[in-house]
């Protein structure tokens, strides 16, 4: 790579622009514009210009004199063949998984009914709890009281996406346990003896 001020056509001569195609692409941008500018701007814009493909070729005359990383031996996997034949057992173990049998005879697959059979549990819990909730709604709320507000868009949920109202009320209840939990004990008050003997000096 020549040492006088770099132009384009010298990067691009000497296969610097594969160095970083993004920023090259950018100098190429910029040299393209600068015809369109007044004279002022174009003066600012070629020092930028002109500093930045001296940047660049630095950069690329670095990058060149680095030693080279280890390549990888001929006829091993690329990373993205690694990658795929790592889903590819995972998969293959998922499978073999299903066919093994659990201790009480039961197989996997007995346990995927047993999740169905939740899954379809839950969501007729979440449905009586809507209609619960509907029932017990105030009768003669406004129209912006939200308690009414929010059955509304408990029933909308319901009618749109059952499998969305499961997960909304799941998450509720989650975060309802957790603002349980955080919530500091009541004190509970000392016995009249107690008091008396804690208030003597």
């Amino acid at each position: 790579m020549s040492e006088s001020e770099p132009s384009l056509d010298s990067l691009r001569a000497e296969g610097a622009h594969r160095h970083d195609p993004v920023r090259f692409r950018y100098l190429e941008v910029l040299a393209a514009r600068l015809p369109a500018q007044t004279p002022a701007v174009q003066q600012v814009l070629a020092g930028r210009l002109q500093a930045a493909m001296a940047d660049y070729a630095a950069c690329a005359r670095a990058a060149a004199s680095r030693p080279q990383a280890a390549t990888a031996p001929a006829g091993a996997p690329s990373a993205l063949e690694a990658l795929n034949g790592d889903l590819a057992a995972r998969a293959r173990a998922d499978a073999d998984a299903d066919a093994v049998l659990l201790d009480g005879g039961a197989s996997v697959s007995d346990m995927k009914s047993v999740r169905r059979f939740g899954e379809v549990w839950s969501k007729i819990s979440a449905e009586q709890q809507v209609a619960q909730a509907i029932t017990r709604g105030p009768e003669n709320a406004g129209p912006l009281n939200a308690h009414r507000l929010v059955l509304r868009s408990l029933a909308l949920m319901r009618s749109l996406s059952p499998d969305y109202l499961r997960h909304f009320l799941s998450q509720m209840d989650t975060l309802l346990w957790l603002e349980q939990a955080a919530a500091k004990p009541a004190r509970t008050p000392l016995r009249p003896g107690r008091a008396a003997r804690s208030a003597k000096p």
